[in-house]
């Protein structure tokens, strides 16, 4: 697979994600005591999906040019050296080798993971309530990816979640699930602490 290919899935999902804020445009409700409008948390991960889909389609793009000029360069460099430029001696030599393109390894295992992980993340969150699905998935997201520590998957995804917890309720006023029993408990105590009521 070459780097265009490589960079087209970013242009589509660039493409979902504008004709996802041009949808947004027909939402016209505004913000009220002092409250974000309904529009303005859609339109703002919508923006940085897309300006994330730029970046990594310019960054696949860039490889692809980088991957022509040292092209050219070797077909330079065997001109240099009195050989026949456009040769199949010196375009094969020319081509790029497994070591300037590695290719990434497919992993299918990790992506049935994550899907799994979702699953049990959207099941999970009506009885063990946001804050402790929302620390387990991004504990368990993160081994599943590849990054595995004793103390900084699970110390990192408690403060994560936290942070996710605090944003939605405290900031955005958006209504968590809260749990059963002493999930329940646990999450009325985070509201209590952060002084959402």
């Amino acid at each position: 697979m070459n780097r265009v290919q490589r960079a087209m899935p970013y242009v589509v999902l660039f493409g979902f994600s504008m004709f996802c804020l041009w949808s947004l445009s027909e939402i016209t409700v505004g913000a009220s005591d002092g409250r974000l409008g309904p529009a303005f948390w859609p339109r703002l991960i919508l923006s940085l999906m897309a300006l994330l889909c730029v970046y990594e389609s310019l960054k696949r793009l860039a490889a692809a040019k980088d991957q022509f000029s040292g092209f050219i360069d070797r077909q330079e460099q065997a001109a240099e050296r009195g050989e026949e430029v456009g040769s199949v001696k010196t375009l094969m030599a020319s081509s790029p080798s497994a070591e300037d393109s590695p290719s990434e390894p497919i992993q299918p295992w990790k992506l049935a993971g994550g899907i799994v992980l979702i699953a049990a993340y959207a099941i999970g969150i009506q009885v063990i309530g946001f804050f402790v699905s929302s620390a387990l998935f991004l504990s368990l997201f993160s081994a599943v990816g590849g990054f595995r520590h004793r103390l900084w998957n699970p110390l990192m995804s408690i403060v994560g979640s936290f942070a996710f917890f605090f944003v939605f309720m405290k900031v955005a006023y958006i209504s968590l699930p809260l749990g059963e029993g002493p999930f329940k408990a646990l999450s009325l105590g985070l509201m209590q602490l952060i002084g959402v009521r």
